[in-house]
């Protein structure tokens, strides 16, 4: 069972459920820009890495099931409103022989 409060804070009430053990969860409004900086990050390193590895995104593509470039080119540079999802993520971060969390440094 949640047990819900409202707290005031900086002249807004945020929403926060307390779990029955003590723990809080605190739930955050994310803007559109913040998300938009996130994917473009992930963009940018897979990009990075991608040429220091010396791979094309046509061979990063096939290598993760893809049969064209047009997803893994839109992602890199998050035009069109396209990013990788979880799933690709793993698969790269395998592909390209590195630690996920690379994927994620600004």
């Amino acid at each position: 069972m949640f047990y819900r409060t409202f707290i005031m804070n900086y002249n807004y009430y945020k929403l926060i459920f307390t779990l029955p053990i003590g723990h809080i969860i605190n739930f955050h409004d994310f803007s559109e820009e913040e998300l938009t900086s996130f994917y473009k990050t992930i963009g940018k390193n897979v990009k990075r890495i991608r040429k220091e590895k010396k791979v094309t995104q046509m061979q990063l593509a096939l290598a993760i099931g893809h049969n064209s470039v047009g997803h893994i080119a839109k992602a890199e540079l998050c035009k069109y409103d396209k990013h990788f999802n979880l799933e690709q993520l793993y698969k790269i971060a395998k592909v390209l022989d590195i630690d996920i969390s690379e994927l994620f440094k600004n």
